[in-house]
């Protein structure tokens, strides 16, 4: 009788734990279909990194503090709660740039003169790792926790992805401008 229940349970949480993965792969998908309606052109602005000092400040300790002190405690708790949502709404906007530079990365990756596997791996890795992230940190907000330290950890993640993208289409710019050259130099 132990058993059943042991592996209808665990068939229970397995079931729950897709239904909430399905559920992040379409608003994904709804994401990059959106991606693809706009402008072909290589984008690697992450309009949402511009609003994190604003996010720090409201998930300050020092300033939730100052808010119990001045406002009523259910006052005080609706705001810290709207404070929470809004810092969800930016973990989405940081997944969407995220999601936007990896479309990116697969665009510059195939007009690369050499892709390695070793690249492209790493590549999966870093999506493995933002992902899990996201998630621990999306979960931390809903059970109520306003720490501030991982969703800086992502931000840096996505900036530093941006960089090294950026690096990689001067590169092949480059590398493209020399071909050029030298074929219209042997003519």
């Amino acid at each position: 009788m132990n058993i059943f229940l042991f592996v209808t349970g665990f068939l229970i949480v397995g079931l729950l734990g897709l239904l909430a993965w399905s559920v992040g792969n379409k608003r994904i998908a709804s994401n990059k279909t959106r991606h693809r309606e706009r402008d072909n052109n290589i984008n690697l602005v992450c309009k949402h990194l511009t609003n994190l000092t604003q996010i720090r400040q409201a998930l300050e300790p020092a300033d939730i503090q100052y808010i119990h002190e001045r406002l009523c405690r259910s006052t005080a708790r609706n705001m810290r709660r709207e404070r929470r949502h809004i810092a969800c709404r930016f973990l989405d906007g940081l997944r969407e740039d995220f999601h936007h530079l990896m479309e990116t990365a697969q665009f510059v990756a195939a007009f690369s003169p050499k892709v390695e596997a070793k690249e492209e791996w790493k590549r999966f890795l870093l999506k493995m790792e933002f992902e899990c992230k996201y998630r621990l940190l999306r979960m931390k907000f809903a059970l109520g926790s306003s720490a501030f330290g991982p969703m800086d950890k992502l931000a840096i993640m996505i900036s530093s992805l941006a960089m090294d993208l950026e690096r990689a289409v001067n590169e092949i710019g480059a590398a493209a401008m020399v071909a050029a050259n030298q074929s219209s130099a042997g003519r």
